[in-house]
């Protein structure tokens, strides 16, 4: 049989060279271990990261449109008429679809949504276009209170917002714990699989995954670190960024009962600590359906707006029998939106196993609670309009990255 490697040489001179070539290599790795782990690196690899994507995006509005990254310096968005939409929302290259409506709410909220006892039979709050009840506040008044701290416009602000996350989610990434669950290679390598990733720039436009990217990474890290309360309530902040949120507080929820299984087989006081910290990692989105239900006497009016306000249904129903028509232009149409989806089920299933299986059972049961969270509730969500945007959403499934670096 082959040995495998390269083999030893037989005289002297080719074995002292062969020697001194290993120890080089063993130094090499002893260096770029160190160099890898260490703050200066980690941030300047997050810096270079978000350095690129806005260079390439400035580029390709340049090329493409002639558009520089401020189209109007001179004029801040806000409201002509009290009703309608925002003027000069897309002024940034970095704001665009909905940021618009991000932009909206962090410069009014929901002060345009009628209260339920103001409503004519029949009417709903989100009749009026300028009510956004269908789209989570969380991420608009974070760059509401940047506007006001750095009295900058509020395209700006929520875009230092995004800036903001994402560095800290991508220095998050390179730390010790994920180093210690995919190795220093790995990390490295599924940073990249995720920078490069089709809707990998979003990490520096007006979008609210960044926040939600944020604030996933850190409540695992804190689960990995046991600080159980201070994990529990970054996981309830990101429930409150959108609607994908969810799957974190549920992955949070997940960890800690497989946690707490393991330290404490038989039932105690830790039980019950634990227990209570299940709602704390969903309060963002428990506070958010209690402010619905008492002002507008629909805890779920978030999901009946958005209904309403894109015409189309959700149901399990569908998603158990998808149209077969929307089924076909999810494959065939631009975007291609189905194939992206299906390529992540089918990369997950292959590499799962192999990118988890050095992570801790409680950090395994986080993520496949995150990814399962994340993809169901995006094919539930755009099943109706042919798995619309779920290129963009499924940058969130972070496991996706960690399977490929395997």
């Amino acid at each position: 049989m082959r040995a495998r490697g390269r083999k030893r040489p037989t005289g002297r001179r080719d074995r002292v060279a062969w020697y001194e070539s290993a120890a080089a290599m063993f130094r090499f790795r002893q260096i770029a271990a160190r160099v890898g782990v260490s703050l200066p690196f980690r941030i300047l690899v997050a810096v270079a990261c978000l350095v690129v994507h806005l260079v390439m995006l400035e580029k390709l509005a340049h090329d493409r449109f002639d558009w520089k990254f401020d189209q109007s310096p001179a004029t801040a968005p806000g409201f002509a008429d009290p009703h309608g939409g925002v003027h000069d929302w897309d002024r940034l290259i970095v704001s665009r679809w909905d940021s618009e409506h991000y932009e909206g709410l962090a410069l009014r909220g929901f002060t345009m949504c009628k209260d339920k006892d103001q409503l004519p039979k029949g009417a709903f709050p989100d009749d009026d276009h300028a009510c956004q009840l269908g789209f989570y506040p969380g991420y608009p008044l974070i760059g509401r209170a940047v506007m006001k701290v750095l009295h900058v416009p509020i395209d700006y602000a929520l875009f230092y917002v995004s800036l903001a996350a994402s560095f800290l989610f991508l220095l998050m990434w390179t730390s010790r714990p994920m180093i210690e669950g995919l190795g220093l290679g790995g990390t490295y390598l599924s940073l990249l699989l995720f920078n490069t990733f089709t809707s990998g720039f979003t990490l520096v436009t007006v979008y609210t995954e960044p926040c939600l990217l944020a604030l996933s990474l850190a409540a695992f890290l804190c689960l990995h670190k046991r600080w159980l309360l201070v994990g529990a309530l970054l996981a309830g902040a990101a429930t409150v960024m959108r609607i994908t949120g969810a799957a974190t507080g549920f992955a949070y929820c997940a960890g800690l009962l497989v946690l707490t299984l393991m330290e404490h087989p038989k039932p105690n006081r830790v039980w019950w600590w634990r227990a209570a910290l299940a709602p704390i990692s969903g309060w963002g989105v428990i506070a958010l359906m209690g402010y619905f239900q008492h002002r507008f006497g629909d805890a779920l009016i978030y999901g009946h707006a958005h209904v309403r306000a894109y015409g189309y249904a959700v149901g399990l129903a569908k998603v158990l029998i998808p149209d077969g028509r929307l089924l076909m232009q999810s494959i065939w149409a631009e975007p291609y939106d189905g194939i992206f989806l299906a390529a992540a089920l089918l990369w997950f299933a292959l590499g799962h196993k192999q990118g988890l299986r050095r992570f801790k059972p409680e950090s395994r049961a986080y993520w496949y609670t995150f990814y399962f969270g994340v993809v169901g509730l995006t094919i539930y969500g755009s099943v109706s309009c042919a798995y619309c945007g779920s290129t963009r959403y499924m940058l969130v499934a972070l496991p996706l990255s960690r399977c490929g670096s395997s």
